[in-house]
């Protein structure tokens, strides 16, 4: 992680004490997200000499030891390599859960429903038992924006809001499986007194993304690099938040210190932008300079959200005291240096 990513994660009121002498579970632990709770943790443990146990799990060590090198040695490291649908097996205490883990790319809608289906509904069942057999403190859940579904109104959606979504259609076994296992959250809370809360994440981008998961603006930066057309599959006009990786990292330890059990919006409302817009942008930050938009034929079949305005209100976040920190222009260009 960049230096400068860790001082905005840091940039905040957080109290990094209450992990002293603690154990922290990361779920997910080679993807975007938890990667950078893991290595936040090892740093603010080392910063504070908090004597913590940093537990990460991830299906692949292969993948894992080429994100993270030598950190796998610190002493304070350690890793389970399993698939998160399969029961975890710890011996040790755990005190906090950050789950992160499950497919989130389009591409994998469209070509792995079923695993990513039960990816998240089964992964989080684990989760849940594993926090139920350790009595852990608390679990922080990743959501999504796609859980409110189609939204047709001209305001910002809150917590509370929910809109329609075509449940019979492959692409659903993501929003509808995150639906599902914050459902699961709630029921565990209520029958076994597990403590959560959760954030609900906009599109989130920054150093570490994969540009051939199937999202619009990672297809944009590819042909961007490579000097070729970026094709817009529709006229450009749904609206679009983007959060850069480092602030949506520190709304996540705002909200597992401060949050109440309930789910919390996370958007840089600031960085509101149309897609062709976005196009553009992007198009004009090709090194080679021949990037140009052109429109292409409709998106029927392709697997991106599909709903027009999805723009979320961050007042409850705010209040916790979270400001995102990086307008989109240089969330663009930090991420697209990351390729060069």
């Amino acid at each position: 992680m960049e230096k400068r990513d860790l001082d905005i994660i840091c940039n905040s009121s957080v109290n990094w004490q209450m992990y002293r002498d603690k154990t922290c579970l990361i779920t997910g632990a080679t993807g975007r997200i938890g990667r950078y709770i893991l290595e936040t943790l090892v740093d603010i443990d080392i910063r504070y000499n908090l004597n913590m146990r940093i537990l990460g799990l991830a299906r692949s060590e292969t993948k894992a030891r080429n994100i993270f090198g030598e950190l796998l040695d610190f002493p304070n490291v350690s890793f389970l390599y399993q698939n998160i649908i399969t029961p975890i097996d710890y011996s040790g205490r755990i005190d906090y859960i950050f789950h992160t883990a499950g497919p989130a790319a389009p591409i994998d809608f469209k070509n792995i429903p079923v695993e990513t289906l039960w990816g998240h509904v089964g992964g989080t069942h684990n989760v849940l038992e594993c926090a139920k057999e350790h009595f852990a403190k608390r679990i922080m859940y990743i959501s999504t924006v796609e859980i409110y579904g189609e939204w047709k109104e001209d305001r910002l959606i809150n917590e509370t809001d929910m809109g329609s979504l075509q449940h019979f259609n492959y692409r659903a076994c993501y929003p509808e499986a995150k639906r599902l296992c914050e459902t699961m959250l709630a029921s565990y809370k209520k029958e076994y007194g597990i403590d959560f809360c959760g954030v609900r994440l906009s599109h989130t981008l920054g150093p570490g993304i994969s540009l051939d998961d199937g999202r619009a603006f990672a297809e944009f930066m590819q042909c961007a690099l490579e000097g070729k057309e970026i094709v817009l599959h529709s006229d450009g006009s749904a609206m679009r938040t983007y959060t850069y990786v480092a602030d949506a990292i520190n709304a996540i330890f705002l909200v597992i210190e401060k949050g109440e059990s309930i789910f919390y919006n996370v958007a840089a409302e600031k960085n509101l932008i149309s897609v062709r817009e976005l196009a553009t942008l992007i198009a004009e930050m090709s090194p080679s300079g021949k990037t140009k938009v052109v429109l292409g034929e409709d998106s029927k079949g392709l697997p991106y959200l599909p709903f027009k305005l999805a723009i979320m209100d961050t007042e409850k976040i705010q209040g916790l005291g979270w400001k995102p920190q990086v307008e989109i222009e240089q969330m663009f260009k930090w991420t697209m240096d990351s390729f060069l």
